[in-house]
C-alpha cells in the first residue's frame, strides 16, 4: 500500500505527526510518502525526517490565500498524486485538506482523508472586512467540495465539528471525532539536564531565584498576546522574580498580526521576553513553572500550547472559551479565566506562583490528565484504525 501524508510544512510533520508516521510504518508492505513545503534553510526538519524511513517530496505551499499560488499548489499536488499512484492520501490542516482532497479526487486516489485540527484565523469572529468575508465564503465552498470526496474527516474539536455541521458541509457517516493528542513519552517531566538548564537560564537572563511563565503561540492578537504582555506589566513590581517568555515566530500578511515593535517595546520592562521561533520549546516548557494561553483564536479544541506543558507536569491557565478550555479542569490542574481579561490572567498567575504546594499539586494532576486523556499512542491508533488502516496493536505499547 502506498500512502501520502500531506501537510503545509515539514515542521508540521516534526511537531505533530511522528505518531502517525510510526503507526503507518507498522503496516505490512507500506510505502509512506510525506509531502510538504520546507521550513527554513537549515535542514533542521529534513534531517529529522530522514531518520523516519519515509520518502519526502518538497512542494511550495503559500501560507495565505493567493489565487495564483494556490492554483500552482493544487496542480503540483495533482501531478505528484498522478505520478506516485497513491492508494490513500491523508491531509492535515486547511490548505492540504482543501486542495489535497480535490487534487486527490482528480488524480483518482482511492481513499482521501481530511484532518481538521482547527479552523484558522479567517474564522475568528472579529473578522469583518469585505475581503475576509469573501475569503471565508470561498473557503467554505472549497471545504464542501473537499469533504464530499473524502472517505473520512477527522476532527479534534467538537466545536469545529458543530460548526461544519451547522453550515451543512459534513455527512455524519464520515466523521471521526477525538481530542487532540500529545506524545506523552516525549513530553515527560524532568527531561532537562542541569547543563541545559544553566544554558537557558543564562540566555533568558534568569537569576537563580527567578521563575518563569511561558506562552507559545502565533504572533496574532487573537492568541491573547496583549493579555499576556499586560499581565507581565501588572505583576512586574509584585513578582519581580517572575519572567514572562513568549515564543512565537514572526507573522506577515494578515490583518491581526502583532507588530514586532509592540513586543520589542515591552521587552524594555525587563520581565517580558519575546524569543521568536524556537526549536527547543520542549526545553523551555521543562524550565517553566507555569504555561498560559489566553487565546480567543479558533484553536483545535485542545491546544498543544496547553497539552504539551501539561504532559511535562506544569499547571496551566487558559481563556474560558470553547476552543481553549478542553484541557483545563478549573482549580485542579490550573485556572480558566475570562476572555480578553489581563487582570484575571495576572491574578491566576500570581496565585499559582505564590503557592509552591498548589503549583506542585496542579502540575502532578496535569501530567496524570495528559496521559489519561491526550496520549498520542491511544488516539492516533484509534483514528487510523477507523480510517481503515490495519495498525498492529503492538504500536500502542
Amino acid at each position: 500500500m502506498k500512502i501520502a501524508l500531506v501537510a503545509p510544512l515539514d515542521l508540521s510533520f516534526v511537531l505533530f505527526c511522528k505518531g502517525i508516521v510510526d503507526n503507518l510504518n507498522e503496516i505490512n508492505d507500506i510505502e509512506l510518502v510525506l509531502i510538504s513545503d520546507v521550513h527554513g534553510k537549515d535542514n533542521y526538519c529534513s534531517n529529522i525526517i530522514k531518520k523516519w524511513n519515509v520518502k519526502f517530496i518538497p512542494i511550495k505551499c503559500h501560507r495565505y490565500v493567493n489565487l495564483i499560488k494556490d492554483l500552482n499548489y493544487i496542480f503540483s499536488l495533482y501531478k505528484i498524486f498522478k505520478k506516485e499512484k497513491f492508494d490513500a492520501v491523508i491531509n492535515i490542516a486547511t490548505k492540504p485538506n482543501i486542495y489535497g482532497s480535490i487534487a486527490g479526487h482528480f488524480a483518482n486516489v482511492n481513499k482521501i482523508f481530511c484532518s481538521v485540527w482547527g479552523r484558522g484565523s479567517v474564522f475568528v469572529d472579529n473578522k469583518k472586512s469585505v475581503k475576509e468575508k469573501l475569503i471565508k465564503f470561498i473557503l467554505l465552498k472549497l471545504y464542501k467540495r473537499a469533504f464530499n470526496v473524502c472517505s473520512k474527516v477527522w476532527f479534534t474539536n467538537q466545536y469545529d465539528l458543530n460548526y461544519f455541521k451547522s453550515v451543512k458541509l459534513i455527512d455524519n457517516n464520515k466523521i471521526i471525532l477525538t481530542k487532540n493528542y500529545v506524545p506523552t513519552d516525549d513530553y515527560a517531566p524532568y527531561i532537562l539536564s542541569h547543563h541545559r538548564e544553566v544554558v537557558l537560564r543564562n540566555e533568558l537572563k534568569m537569576k537563580k531565584e527567578d521563575k518563569l511563565v511561558v506562552m507559545v503561540g502565533r504572533l496574532i492578537w487573537a492568541k491573547g498576546v496583549r493579555e499576556f504582555v499586560e499581565s507581565s506589566k501588572i505583576l512586574k513590581d509584585k513578582l519581580p522574580w517572575l519572567k514572562f517568555v513568549f515564543i512565537g515566530p514572526v507573522e506577515k500578511g494578515i490583518s491581526d498580526v502583532v507588530p514586532e515593535s509592540y513586543l520589542r517595546e515591552n521587552e524594555k520592562t525587563g520581565n517580558f521576553i519575546w524569543t521568536g521561533f524556537r526549536k527547543d520549546v520542549k526545553d523551555i516548557y521543562a524550565l517553566a513553572d507555569l504555561a498560559v494561553l489566553p487565546s480567543y483564536y479558533k484553536e483545535g479544541g485542545y491546544p498543544r500550547a496547553l497539552t504539551e506543558p501539561m504532559s511535562m507536569g506544569k499547571p496551566i491557565i487558559a481563556a474560558d472559551s470553547p476552543d481553549c478550555r478542553g484541557p483545563v479542569e478549573h482549580e485542579k490542574n490550573g485556572y480558566l479565566i475570562p476572555i480578553k481579561n489581563s487582570k484575571a490572567l495576572a491574578d491566576g498567575i500570581e496565585k499559582i506562583m505564590l503557592d509552591d504546594s498548589l503549583r506542585e499539586t496542579m502540575g502532578k494532576y496535569s501530567r496524570k490528565k495528559a496521559v489519561r486523556d491526550f496520549d498520542e499512542k491511544m488516539i492516533v491508533h484509534d483514528v487510523l484504525s477507523k480510517m481503515g488502516f490495519d495498525i498492529p496493536t503492538s504500536v500502542m505499547n
